[in-house]
C-alpha cells in the first residue's frame, strides 16, 4: 500500500505573498549587484522560490 503526502503539507499557497517576496528580493538583488556583487547569490534562493510559488509551480 502506497501512502501519499498531503499536497500542501509544507507549503501553503499564497500568491500575493509570493509576488511580494519576489519583488522585494528583486530589489535586493539589484542593490546587491550595485554595491556587493560578490554576494548576489545570497538573494537567489528567495527570489526563485518566490517566483515559482507566485507562478503556481510549488
Amino acid at each position: 500500500m502506497v501512502k501519499y503526502m498531503k499536497k500542501n503539507e509544507e507549503y501553503t499557497e499564497n500568491r500575493s505573498r509570493d509576488w511580494l517576496i519576489f519583488i522585494v528580493s528583486s530589489v535586493a538583488m539589484i542593490a546587491f549587484l550595485i554595491w556587493m556583487p560578490e554576494w548576489v547569490w545570497v538573494v537567489w534562493p528567495f527570489q526563485f522560490t518566490a517566483l515559482a510559488g507566485a507562478l503556481g509551480r510549488l
